[in-house]
């Protein structure tokens, strides 16, 4: 597909941030992973520099710090990163024992999943059933998703009837059994597979590339790669940048922008067929970042469209950050090449 074909997508209907990050549930994750970010990283042989983890460009300049960690703007694709970060052991033992990571998934992840599934995961099913309807190798039916935190996903996908074997590449410590019980093979990674997802775990690699690299070599030929993330390219993270209060080490190290996702595809052998930003929530996640600290300070056109106008010009806003690619909530389609080096 030519890249000027590329597919992007608007998606209608209201949704509120409390259906799917309930407040209390979010502060307390917030305030468990910066308190253990400190614990596990806070000896400096635990962080290292890097260069952009998109395009790999070692221009740089310094974007903003939260919470003793810094952040970096790649001088070349606007990507933002956590720069120094934690090393892959690291986060591997923070992952593995750290009170955050275990109340992600035995609280947030299930106090959650019945929203998440109606608001997201449904849809998240729909689309690569879709696509894979219309672009996948129909002779490869293997199924992965990588990082797993909410097993939720498996039974969506099943109700498809395209895929089998399902596998979890990887999953969250916490979830691993749950997996099993559900008859889902738990591996490192997969072989000749027809569709791999990652929804929401790009953010937080070590190293965004070496996902999508055992993404492509788990893929049969034609095979399909669909993941999300937050994009530093969005309104809301443009708006807030440092001050946006949803943004903490580890659970957010990569901030790639639109340019710098294309970059990373295209180096790890992916040709894209969707890249899109059907957020709903970057107007509100703003208001509510001001209402909760009035030291923040909007630009004028941006204070006038938040506080002075109603709810339907907030809701058209919020259509227009769809239509043109300005949400921060990302969603990519891609295909393996044939060939890649």
């Amino acid at each position: 597909m030519a890249r000027g074909a590329m597919k992007h997508v608007v998606v209608k209907g209201d949704l509120e941030e409390a259906t799917i990050r309930p407040a209390s549930l979010l502060s307390e994750l917030r305030q468990l992973s910066i308190e253990d970010a400190r614990r596990y990283f806070a000896d400096a042989s635990a962080l290292e520099e890097s260069d952009c983890p998109a395009c790999q460009s070692a221009s740089r300049t310094p974007a903003f710090e939260r919470d003793g960690f810094a952040f970096s703007a790649c001088a070349d694709c606007g990507s933002v990163y956590a720069n120094p970060r934690p090393t892959a052991a690291a986060l591997t033992d923070y992952y593995a024992s750290s009170r955050a990571a275990r109340f992600r998934t035995e609280r947030f992840v299930a106090e959650t999943a019945e929203a998440r599934r109606t608001e997201i995961i449904s849809s998240h099913a729909n689309w690569l059933g879709r696509i894979y309807d219309e672009t996948g190798n129909r002779l490869a039916t293997g199924y992965a998703d990588v990082g797993t935190t909410n097993p939720a996903v498996f039974d969506e996908i099943r109700r498809l009837d395209l895929f089998a074997p399902l596998c979890a590449i990887e999953p969250a410590a916490g979830v691993v059994a749950r997996c099993r019980d559900l008859g889902i093979d738990v591996a490192e990674e997969g072989e000749a597979l027809g569709v791999v997802t990652a929804f929401e775990t790009l953010e937080h690699q070590h190293a965004p590339d070496s996902l999508l690299r055992a993404a492509h070599r788990s893929l049969a030929p034609g095979g399909l790669l669909f993941f999300t993330t937050r994009t530093i390219s969005g309104f809301d993270l443009q708006t807030l940048w440092g001050s946006a209060p949803y943004i903490y080490v580890p659970e957010h190290l990569n901030l790639l922008s639109i340019d710098g996702i294309r970059r990373l595809l295209e180096r790890c052998g992916f040709e894209a067929i969707e890249i899109s930003t059907p957020g709903r929530l970057d107007v509100e996640l703003v208001l509510h970042a001001i209402e909760a600290d009035p030291s923040i300070r909007l630009t004028g056109f941006v204070d006038t469209l938040l506080r002075h106008r109603d709810h339907r010009a907030h809701q058209d806003f919020q259509a227009f950050l769809q239509k043109h690619r300005l949400s921060s909530h990302l969603r990519v389609a891609a295909l393996k090449k044939e060939s890649h080096s």
